[in-house]
């Protein structure tokens, strides 16, 4: 009986801990930690493995920053971006005019040249956006964003779903943090 119990409580603990699903209009939302989510699409471009995706945190579990992780074109003059350098770009949200936005390297891999890079500042609203157009120095990409809504739905009630949450304490000592 005891076996039968204990299976029973960590079981689900196991389960949750690996999240990798795909949904049926192709998000993907992994797990990058017992702490993050992180919900991603690829490029519609067939030529192209370039991504959008943000990340979802606990303990609130809120759609953060979106990102873009971006390959290195196979330009000959092409020189890869380090990290926190500062780009412009255009963003075109469901066709309509071009916004200017600035873009950071957040991180920056060279052996698979590849950036991951973030919208700075003000950008347009992609949370009803049905098509996104990113136009940078990687070049211009495609992201077919609908259902992006639902998608947000279903990783909030991913991360809700966590083992539950212990933020760790904040010690004080004589009215002090440590």
């Amino acid at each position: 009986m005891r076996l039968i119990f204990f299976v029973l409580t960590f079981l689900p603990l196991y389960i949750f801990s690996e999240i990798q699903i795909t949904t049926i209009d192709a998000w993907r939302i992994v797990n990058a930690g017992s702490h993050t989510l992180l919900v991603s699409k690829f490029s519609e471009k067939p030529e192209s493995d370039n991504g959008f995706l943000f990340m979802m945190s606990r303990p609130h579990c809120l759609c953060e920053e979106p990102q873009f992780v971006m390959y290195s074109p196979e330009d000959a003059d092409f020189v890869m971006p380090v990290e926190d350098t500062r780009l412009k770009g255009e963003l075109r949200v469901d066709f309509k005019k071009w916004a200017e936005v600035e873009l950071e390297v957040f991180l920056a891999i060279e052996e698979r040249n590849q950036n991951v890079i973030k919208l700075k500042g003000t950008f347009p609203s992609l949370r009803e956006a049905k098509v996104i157009e990113l136009d940078t120095v990687y070049g211009n990409d495609r992201f077919v964003l609908k259902h992006i809504g639902h998608a947000m739905k279903q990783a909030t009630k991913l991360c809700e779903s966590f083992i539950p949450y212990e933020a760790e304490e904040i010690k004080e000592t004589k009215g002090k943090e440590v």
